[in-house]
């Protein structure tokens, strides 16, 4: 009887170290992923640790800016009316506003589902689609504004 009591605690114990060992305080999530080439190349990465949002990776070959420069997170907002849905995330980048946005549509019978990203700089504003291995996670945020 001891033995098996000494068995199953041996057993449990690796058990509950590979359990504590996978759980990992710097893990994150993958928010929004968006790549396109047209109009021009863009690729952006936001993550989200412990409720603080990152602007991870932004590349455009025509945007002023190195990633040093202060992101600021304004919030994220969401759209609802019937049929329509529209999660958006915005970033301030030194003195240009960068929107992130999750948009779903079953209007007229069209069921349009795209991710896409907002870039105002200097006055001037870009748009782009994000192509089909773009990811968003923006419906499970909660709104917030800063």
């Amino acid at each position: 009887m001891i033995k098996n009591k000494l068995f199953s605690v041996l057993l449990t114990l690796p058990l509950l170290c590979i359990n504590a060992c996978q759980a990992n305080p710097s893990d994150f999530v993958v928010i929004f992923k968006c790549h396109s080439d047209t109009p021009t190349k863009i690729r952006v990465v936001v993550k989200e640790q412990k409720g603080l949002f990152e602007l991870e990776q932004f590349s455009h070959s025509q945007f002023k800016h190195s990633m040093p420069e202060k992101v600021i997170v304004i919030g994220k907002f969401s759209y609802h009316r019937p049929l329509v849905t529209e999660h958006s995330m915005e970033f301030k980048v030194g003195e240009n506003k960068l929107t992130l946005s999750d948009y779903h549509s079953e209007e007229l019978g069209m069921n349009i589902k795209e991710k896409s990203v907002t870039l105002v700089q200097g006055g001037k504003k870009e748009y782009w689609l994000c192509d089909d291995l773009s990811s968003s996670q923006l419906p499970s945020v909660d709104d917030f504004k800063k």
